[in-house]
């Protein structure tokens, strides 16, 4: 699995599981909207790689560190 998924999926099942907890009963429509709401900010978080972190926390990858690019030479 993908740190990408992994994030997503860190992200989404609790935020959908409280709506449900909240919402399933009393208004219905509202939890599916809520729940349209979670997967397009889930799925927006994805496609900017904000769930790349916390996909390489949990499963304990080390993320790719770039070293800075060298300076130029001194011209003369």
């Amino acid at each position: 699995m993908t740190p990408k998924i992994a994030g997503a999926l860190i992200l989404a099942i609790p935020a959908i599981v409280v709506a449900w907890a909240v919402l399933w009963r009393r208004a219905k429509p509202v939890f599916w909207m809520a729940f349209a709401a979670i997967l397009i900010g889930t799925g927006y978080l994805a496609a900017t790689g904000a769930t790349d972190p916390i996909g390489s926390l949990v499963l304990k990858e080390t993320p790719a560190v770039t070293a800075p690019a060298p300076a130029p030479a001194p011209s003369k």
